[in-house]
């Protein structure tokens, strides 16, 4: 199984997206930022990985506050779980520091989602607001 962490971004009632490029997956769509837990790390170590390497931002593990695990299959049936996190502080100004992986960083309304948005995040997103702390999706 494959296990991901994702963050979520809020400033001004307005999430923090990513618009993905070149991706096995989801290339041209809307996503959280995150990715891949890698060897030994914990999700809360990838998570800090991911938020500098990605976004440029500095966070800690007290900066982290649990939100969602989803269960899923994606498109080539793996078995994936993501564990989401708010990132409710943050040391910097997101930028983009993956133009080979990422077009742009977008702040998007908590009413007004982009449509091209990866269905499963925008499920996540769906659930962080009715607080549902575990889902599964394509089993």
């Amino acid at each position: 199984m494959n296990i991901y962490a994702l963050g979520i971004l809020e400033k001004n009632s307005q999430l923090l997206f990513l618009l993905r490029k070149n991706a096995k997956f989801f290339s041209g769509y809307y996503g959280l930022m995150g990715g891949r837990i890698e060897g030994n790390e914990s999700p809360s170590a990838a998570l800090i990985r991911e938020a500098y390497e990605e976004i440029d931002i500095i966070i800690t593990e007290e900066n982290l506050q649990f939100a969602h695990c989803l269960s899923f299959k994606n498109e080539t049936d793996e078995k994936v779980l993501a564990l989401v996190f708010k990132i409710i502080d943050w040391q910097g100004q997101p930028v983009n520091k993956e133009p080979d992986k990422c077009t742009t960083l977008a702040w998007f309304s908590l009413h007004n989602f982009p449509k091209n948005i990866i269905p499963r995040h925008k499920h996540i997103i769906e659930m962080l607001q009715q607080s549902i702390l575990y889902s599964e999706l394509g089993w």
